[in-house]
């Protein structure tokens, strides 16, 4: 997603779009959290504070006129989709709201599709579509699931295997990463290397290690500062889906769905009620400042021996208020 300027009557269209939704079209009240959310997403992605008013309600009549540039309708599209799971419920006729947006957009995109399962329910129809896109686009380089990337995915299971290591070069890899240690304490690459080390996490390469390419999920907890705990986790989704164009949806649903309202989407621990609405939209926006897409082809080698200080301000990341960083160190949310 990105940090787009709004006009005032493109911004009421964005936020009466976000009441429709929290509201099934006029026809159920929201709950509290909804509407934090909604002043949260003003707040922090529509940078308007004090946030401008709305109401349950449809969607406006003029939504396709205020709305007029692909990015824009694809950016609304996938705010509403997150603000109908923000109840804890992920109710039909909410989604039928998104679903309606997203038509009359011409929005139309994967996770979408696994929105409208999870409303009905259908959480395993979602599995072999969302690993085929995550393979392809977060653990691939090049934008496509390759045999060796699915390879990569049966070494973290079956490491034993006669002749999986040597072809997918696992030495190597783990001495790459493991030489990161040597590098100075202030630059990205060791404070990636830290990372494993101190949470006890197998580097890429060693047996049982997770793929490469999930790695750059590692990288985004070093970078953001958010933590390994499930309330970390949740705020590091939402910034990672601020940061990335393609995989948004298909990461920070399943993260709402299984850390929020507490249904079980992919194997992993399962929570409810762990939304924090200023804080998930701040970690969103946080992540769509950046200038860079680190699932569009970035490589943690072109810059790992860069001091992790100037690499945030390269890419252009907000850094955490001292009274973010006391309220999220309550939380337990900040790397330590």
């Amino acid at each position: 997603m990105k940090l787009l300027e709004l006009t005032p009557a493109q911004a009421a269209a964005v936020v009466q779009a976000a009441w429709a939704v929290v509201s099934a079209g006029g026809g159920a009240a929201p709950a509290a959290i909804e509407v934090d959310c909604i002043e949260a997403l003003q707040r922090h992605m529509l940078r308007r504070d004090p946030a401008l008013p709305g109401a349950p309600g449809p969607l406006p009549d003029d939504l396709e006129a205020q709305l007029d540039t692909p990015d824009l309708r694809r950016q609304t599209v996938r705010q509403l989709a997150i603000l109908a799971t923000v109840d804890g419920v992920v109710r039909p006729d909410k989604v039928a709201v998104v679903e309606a947006a997203a038509r009359r957009l011409r929005v139309d995109e994967f996770g979408l599709l696994v929105l409208g399962r999870i409303a009905r329910g259908q959480y395993r129809r979602n599995g072999f579509g969302l690993m085929k896109r995550i393979v392809a686009h977060y653990w691939s380089p090049t934008g496509r699931a390759r045999l060796r990337d699915w390879l990569a995915i049966l070494w973290t299971v079956a490491p034993w295997l006669p002749g999986l290591r040597g072809y997918l070069g696992q030495d190597d890899l783990r001495a790459r990463y493991l030489a990161l240690a040597a590098l100075p304490d202030d630059t990205l690459g060791h404070q990636v290397h830290r990372y494993y080390a101190r949470n006890g996490f197998p580097v890429p390469g060693e047996p049982r290690s997770i793929p490469e390419g999930w790695a750059r999920h590692e990288v985004y907890h070093v970078i953001s500062s958010y933590g390994i705990t499930l309330q970390g986790e949740l705020l590091l989704a939402g910034f990672i889906a601020g940061n990335t164009e393609e995989l948004a949806l298909d990461l920070v649903l399943p993260a709402l769905v299984q850390l929020h309202a507490g249904k079980t989407f992919v194997p992993g621990p399962t929570a409810s009620g762990l939304l924090r609405p200023d804080a998930f939209f701040r970690a969103m926006a946080r992540g769509a400042a950046m200038r860079v897409d680190l699932l569009a082809g970035w490589r943690l080698w072109d810059v790992a021996d860069m001091k992790l200080r100037d690499l945030r301000e390269r890419y252009g990341l907000p850094p955490l208020t001292p009274a973010e960083t006391e309220a999220l160190t309550q939380e337990k949310a900040l790397l330590a």
